[in-house]
């Protein structure tokens, strides 16, 4: 009983939950059950599927540059047995990456001679980290892109395959690699790029000459096969350009440099100093354990899975970077979806390190305080983004107050083009959420309320319009012109903060803009003694297109949604817009 409840134990058990739990936590506080952006594009598979329409191509279909086949099934199965809680797809990625690094743990097993189980746990734990790290926030936040995790997945499932059931026959152990290396080809483009790098794992079997002739050669044509299978009527939206690198190849190394060092650095410089390092580390370690050709070699080292799952991050990045770098190193810093790529190059170069390590005995001291500055980095990286995602989460949660009053929003030009319109946060083709709200409606997945009341005297204060100052007189603007408006809103009953302000004029019933409530106001948490008024205040700016020509009202509305009902704020703007 000692040995199992040892302070050893409890301590390595803390240190290899405590990324999961963190990673938990912020899942709870920071998702919302809201499609968001190409998730809107599935609802018309849903509704084809529903009435059984549905046919294999609308699941083979190109997005974007990707056959996305497998995520589509699953966020299909998912979207039906969930009536479409997209924080099913969520859990789904988590539960891909719980998958995934308990296969490393166990490649690493077979793999590191277990003469020092602190140099496993070590790497296991920074493996850990970096694998449930909060630097992959839009991956984790945003479900649809659980096909990043699982081309992960199905590449680290490959190796373990090949590597840890030693038990199993050769024939077995390829024919489940394969099943994953075609799984990962129909989940995301980079997946076709694991048949490559598995090649000389394919090779490390044991068996004779001929024997692993005849596998590379099965291996080979399975990989030209799945590569004709998706070139089947393969239109990307984007066309493809095969000259980037030599026309401007600065910018592609840059790119691809600053993709590497996205998961430890946020800074354009930065990143491409540390992505120079981990690429530079990476090939020392290469040409450290491949000294000898392939041919020359009698036996295969222990460093070829950790080299396989590397160089599929590396090449992964660079295609990655070959698509993207024309938006600049500024694009990258900001897409921390791609981190979820590199983080594998940074595992590789952890348990390379550890079997040099092993292989010299020394440089343990180096390994473990590499090891704290790791760690150290990390726990700022997700400090970092936990206060990012704190500041921009009204606007992350506004989307599901913006999606359960749909029906009141008016299709105004504020409401289908500004930037701040809750809709366009949600898809820049507001047409696309409107038919997938009705979609859902009629799968009986959401329900949208009617009839709602609007409550023009509320007997507590909501807030105030108070920007421009109240007067008299109305404002005189023309056609062309745009207006800005501001102001502060609460829920009086302290248990929550509204997220959006709503501006109807006259006496319609309907909303032609939206404000995002997330601006400073410490005065209001002041007089109101909580600090959860201190970022209530409110403006917008938008065209005086969007209203009518003449004299009009302004009223500004929150929505309180456990009594569904529309509460005005107090005040009115009186605007008098002329034809130019």
């Amino acid at each position: 009983m000692r040995k199992i409840f040892s302070r050893t134990r409890i301590l390595l058990l803390i240190l290899y939950i405590s990324p999961v739990l963190l990673l938990l936590w912020f899942l709870a506080n920071f998702s919302v059950n809201v499609p968001y952006w190409d998730q809107w594009r599935l609802t018309p598979i849903f509704e084809r599927v529903a009435e059984g329409n549905a046919t294999f191509f609308d699941f083979f279909t190109v997005h974007g540059h990707h056959r996305i086949l497998i995520p589509k099934l699953i966020i299909t199965a998912l979207a039906f047995s969930t009536k479409w809680n997209t924080q099913a797809e969520i859990i789904c990625s988590v539960i891909f990456v719980i998958i995934t690094f308990f296969a490393i743990c166990k490649i690493a097993e077979t793999k590191l001679h277990n003469r020092n189980k602190n140099l496993l746990h070590i790497a296991n734990i920074l493996s850990c980290l970096l694998l449930f790290s909060l630097v992959q926030h839009q991956n984790w936040l945003w479900g649809f892109t659980l096909f990043w995790f699982l081309t992960n997945l199905c590449l680290i499932m490959a190796v373990y395959f090949i590597y840890a059931l030693d038990n199993s026959s050769a024939k077995t152990r390829i024919f489940l690699t394969a099943i994953f290396c075609f799984l990962g080809s129909f989940t995301l483009i980079q997946g076709l790029l694991s048949w490559v790098v598995l090649i000389p794992s394919i090779l490390s079997i044991e068996g004779k000459a001929k024997q692993k002739i005849s596998r590379l050669s099965i291996w080979i044509l399975v990989f030209i096969l799945s590569c004709i299978i998706y070139a089947i009527n393969f239109n990307p939206i984007r066309e493809p350009k095969p000259f980037l690198f030599t026309e401007q190849p600065f910018l592609i190394i840059n790119y691809f440099l600053a993709v590497l060092g996205l998961p430890l650095v946020r800074l354009p410089m930065p990143a491409i100093l540390t992505g120079l390092i981990l690429l530079s580390g990476f090939l020392f370690f290469t040409y450290y354990f491949l000294k000898k050709p392939f041919y020359k070699l009698t036996f295969f080292p222990p460093a070829i899975p950790w080299l396989t799952i590397g160089t599929f991050s590396l090449i992964s990045a660079l295609s990655i970077s070959v698509g993207r770098a024309e938006y600049g190193v500024a694009n990258a810093m900001i897409s921390s979806r791609y981190t979820t790529t590199s983080i594998l190059l940074i595992i590789s170069l952890i348990y390379l390190l550890a079997l040099f390590v092993e292989e010299q005995k020394k440089y343990l001291s180096i390994y473990k305080i590499l090891a704290v500055i790791m760690t150290g980095i990390m726990i700022i990286n997700s400090l970092y983004v936990v206060r990012n995602i704190k500041s921009s989460f009204p606007y992350i949660e506004s989307r599901k107050e913006c999606l359960e009053i749909i029906d009141y929003l008016a299709d105004s030009e504020f409401i289908r083009k500004s930037p701040d319109s809750c809709l366009v946060l949600m898809n820049g083709k507001t047409w696309l959420v409107r038919q997938g709200a009705e979609i859902m409606e009629k799968l009986g997945w959401r329900e949208f309320p009617q009839n709602l009341e609007f409550i023009k005297q509320p007997k507590q204060n909501y807030g105030y319009l108070d920007n421009p100052q109240l007067t008299e007189e109305s404002i005189i603007i023309n056609g062309d012109e745009t207006i800005n408006l501001g102001g502060w809103a609460i829920r009086p009953d302290g248990k929550k903060q509204p997220n959006l302000v709503l501006l109807s004029f006259g006496e319609n019933q309907y909303f032609f803009a939206n404000a995002i409530v997330n601006l400073e106001s410490n005065d209001i948490a002041k007089i109101m003694k909580s600090k959860l008024y201190s970022t209530a205040r409110w403006k917008v700016k938008f065209s005086a297109k969007s209203l009518p020509v003449g004299e009009t009202a302004i009223k500004a509305w929150v929505y309180n949604s456990n009594k569904q009902e529309f509460v005005k704020l107090n005040n009115e703007v009186k605007v008098r817009v002329e034809n130019t």
